[in-house]
């Protein structure tokens, strides 16, 4: 049996819902970091300075990308920003030492100390199972009264003896610019070109639950990613890489295939196109003037080879030909390989309960063409009896 590119589509959905985050769990994580930062504002109306504190998410968590890990054993990476809107005469290490850390430990109860870690503090709680937070201290890059989304986040250079200082960033930026490559769609100008035009924006949590096609895409890469570095963590391309180039990419593809299959096609050329002068590649922040993602591949030459090494395997496992002439066994062995032996199994375990359902009910058919199972076929495949059976 051959697959068609409805059929791959189908095994590419059913793996976008398998490794996505429970509607429970999502709900725990937002009401989770909502708390946190009632529990903030409470405290700082008693101290003696009176912060103004914002929590928000950042991250997988606000994109709608985030994945479960391969091992149950893992906790989910829940990654917030504490942004002090009135906190701009403090100093980097202050803010993080001092102000937003003594907040974080005194929420509750830690399973062990909290993490320093270069940008953020890593809290594991007692009473929150499944999460871990990295919150990451912030203030207003400009003044509160200004239209921008720009904030300074805590940046602690270990080579410096350490130096605690501040570097830009814009979070709510970027989200708003990956739900807008998320809503492109492709439509007909005056003068007959086709144009991208983007739809509303989001950032909220309990917006992400109804996934785009680049969602999804993005999910997708991040598990093979993931089953492909399970034991090489340290060179495991980071997941703000993958995002960017799969946001740059995307034209409104209306599937989740054909998304990974512009993404595969087109990510070396498009590194290629975005390269400095003196060769290395850049991966700039859409969001952040001169930010790029991919300042520490000449540092770590390791990574930019790692990742290009992912790129080569995926455009392996996602080669067309290929993957419409597998059969039914090649295929369910490839999907284990790839995306791990729980997500194949569970997938093409509800798969075939569902075409087996399909049989019985008389919906699938031979399309004598090509020889396929469909729908649309023109003979009925008679269901399987067991012996006996009338």
């Amino acid at each position: 049996m051959a697959y068609t590119k409805d059929q791959i589509e189908t095994i590419l959905r059913d793996l976008a819902a398998q490794i996505n985050i429970s509607d429970e769990l999502f709900q725990a994580a937002d009401e989770e970091y909502t708390a946190l930062g009632k529990w903030i504002d409470k405290k700082t109306e008693e101290g003696s300075t009176p912060y103004t504190v914002s929590i928000y998410p950042q991250g997988s968590f606000a994109l709608g990308t985030v994945i479960k890990p391969i091992s149950d054993e893992d906790d989910y990476d829940l990654d917030l920003v504490c942004q002090v809107e009135n906190g701009t005469g403090l100093e980097a290490e202050e803010l993080k030492c001092d102000v937003v850390k003594p907040w974080l430990t005194g929420y509750k109860k830690t399973k062990n100390d909290i993490e320093e870690k270069r940008r953020c503090w890593h809290v594991e709680y007692e009473d929150v199972p499944n999460f871990h937070m990295d919150v990451i201290p912030a203030i207003p890059r400009y003044p509160s009264n200004a239209d921008s989304t720009m904030i300074c986040i805590t940046d602690k250079d270990k080579d410096r003896d350490p130096v605690y200082e501040y570097q830009g960033s814009n979070p709510k930026g970027y989200i708003r610019w990956f739900f807008g490559r998320c809503r492109q769609r492709k439509v007909a100008s005056v003068d007959g070109k086709i144009m991208n035009y983007d739809m509303a924006q989001q950032e909220d949590l309990k917006q992400n639950k109804n996934k785009t096609k680049l969602q999804k895409a993005v999910q997708i890469l991040k598990r093979h990613r993931d089953v492909m570095f399970e034991k090489d963590l340290d060179n495991k391309p980071i997941s703000i890489i993958i995002t960017t180039l799969a946001g740059q990419l995307y034209k409104g593809e209306s599937t989740i295939l054909d998304t990974l299959l512009g993404f595969v096609d087109g990510v070396e050329a498009y590194l290629n196109a975005h390269r400095k002068e003196d060769g290395s590649y850049s991966i700039l922040n859409p969001s952040y003037a001169g930010e790029d993602f991919a300042d520490k591949w000449k540092e770590h030459p390791e990574r930019q080879a790692a990742f290009f090494t992912w790129i080569y395997q995926l455009q392996s496992d996602f080669n067309l030909e290929n993957l419409i002439s597998r059969d039914r066994v090649t295929m369910g062995n490839a999907v284990k390989k790839s995306f791990g032996a729980v997500s194949g199994a569970m997938i093409f375990g509800v798969r075939g309960i569902a075409e087996a359902n399909a049989v019985k009910a008389g919906e699938v058919k031979v399309n004598t063409s090509t020889g396929n199972l469909t729908r649309t076929g023109t003979v009925p495949v008679p269901p399987s009896r067991h012996y006996g059976e009338v």
